[in-house]
């Protein structure tokens, strides 16, 4: 099973409908209850809300998570608790520069730095403009 945070939105929506279509079972994260398609079990939850994310980790293999969320941090340890063995974040060039005095390579930094830390085998994508 893989939860999805940001499921409703372009990347995690689309990351959402890639898995459905191979068969992978997903679960999706969502601030409110909402109708999902066949194959996605649906887990109301907020990433900024670290308690209303502990019932979203159990049975969960692999995470898809978003950066700058309060929760994350709180939200990896019940993965790694539930038996997960995988994060990946979605991130952004941004971190590369280290300057934490940008308000989004700043919070990028931290959420990567909170992944690796993890104890979770992690990857993360940096999004870059071409």
């Amino acid at each position: 099973m893989i939860l999805i945070t940001g499921a409703t939105g372009n990347i995690g929506g689309a990351t959402l409908e890639a898995l459905v279509a191979s068969g992978t079972p997903v679960r999706a994260l969502s601030r409110r209850e909402r109708s999902w398609p066949a194959g996605v079990e649906g887990v109301t939850g907020d990433l900024a809300d670290a308690d209303s994310l502990i019932r979203a980790a159990d049975g969960v293999d692999a995470v898809f998570l978003l950066s700058g969320y309060a929760g994350t941090e709180r939200l990896l340890a019940a993965l790694a608790a539930a038996g997960a063995a995988r994060a990946v974040l979605l991130s952004g060039s941004s971190a590369s520069s280290g300057d934490t005095s940008n308000a989004v390579a700043s919070y990028q930094i931290e959420s990567e730095r909170i992944v690796r830390a993890s104890g979770l085998e992690w990857t993360v994508l940096q999004l870059t403009r071409s």
